[in-house]
């Protein structure tokens, strides 16, 4: 695996953890399903500015456009609905711990679904990632803390980002659809999706907006729906699932930092060491991966 499958992926995490942290400031500000639902099409506009200005837009057959917008669904709104939920109950750095099981889900549905071979590597760091994301998750809390619920949405958003971040992605490129494409109908689809929830809002008119709350919208929707993901795209275009998703592990150490700088969060030795796991699981996966 090349260095620059492995920057991109780096770059896919960063651009994810900042995401997390202006979802949070984001809920904070205006209503949920209003957040949720403009997001998508915020995101909208850099794709198929982007796609445009490199002409790069290749579909392929229905079966892929299918899938694609499947997996928009079990990302896009499934998962993200379930993180919605669980860092407005919450900390952002314990729920983005508990959802950073999503390597261990890609790297296993990687390997079942997609027939990728198997390698020790790839799975000692899927391992290191869940064991950091466990040291991570601070168990001496206020009562909201320790609510199984949100536990267990955070945990569900990992397993299916997880597994849709992997299989329909690799799927589709592997299929020939071109990563801007598949960016364009996740979004897409994610809109229609979001769109659907937020109607019986809209029509009661309990979806409440602010300017600022448009403002970290927007800026959620460039790093989420069309920076992180087309770093994604690329970098699985050149190395298996199996092999990056561990990568993108690194995710969580970035979200902590940035919950510590941006939110005031507090940070513990358990969330340190489990960030050195995290960073181990990217030295494995590098070196012999």
């Amino acid at each position: 695996m090349g260095i620059t499958a492995i920057l991109l992926t780096l770059g896919a995490a960063l651009s994810w953890a900042l995401t997390s942290v202006l979802m949070k400031l984001g809920l904070e500000r205006m209503s949920k399903v209003g957040f949720a639902a403009i997001r998508p099409w915020m995101g909208l506009v850099f794709i198929i500015a982007y796609a445009f200005l490199t002409k790069g837009l290749h579909f392929g057959s229905d079966a892929l456009n299918f899938v694609s917008a499947a997996g928009s669904f079990l990302n896009a709104f499934l998962g993200t609905a379930l993180f919605y939920y669980a860092i407005s109950r919450g900390p952002l750095h314990r729920a983005s711990i508990l959802w950073n099981t999503s390597p261990f889900w890609a790297v296993a549905s990687a390997v079942i679904v997609l027939h990728e071979p198997p390698t020790l590597a790839s799975f000692i760091a899927a391992g290191l990632v869940v064991l950091g994301a466990y040291l991570m998750f601070e168990r001496k809390g206020s009562a909201a803390g320790r609510r199984i619920l949100p536990v267990i949405a955070a945990l569900g958003a990992g397993a299916l980002c997880g597994f849709a971040s992997a299989v329909p992605t690799k799927y589709c490129l592997a299929g020939g659809m071109s990563p801007i494409a598949y960016e364009l109908l996740f979004a897409g689809s994610a809109g229609i999706w979001w769109g659907f929830a937020a109607l019986p809002s809209l029509i009661k008119r309990r979806i409440s907006v602010t300017r600022i709350g448009l403002s970290i919208a927007l800026l959620s929707a460039f790093f989420g729906y069309f920076a992180g993901w087309i770093l994604w795209l690329t970098a699985l275009r050149s190395a298996p699932a199996s092999l990056l998703s561990p990568i993108s592990g690194t995710s969580v150490l970035f979200t902590v930092l940035m919950s510590i700088a941006f939110l005031g969060e507090r940070l513990t030795l358990r969330t340190a060491i489990g960030g050195v796991f995290a960073f181990a699981a990217v030295i494995i996966v590098s070196l012999f991966g």
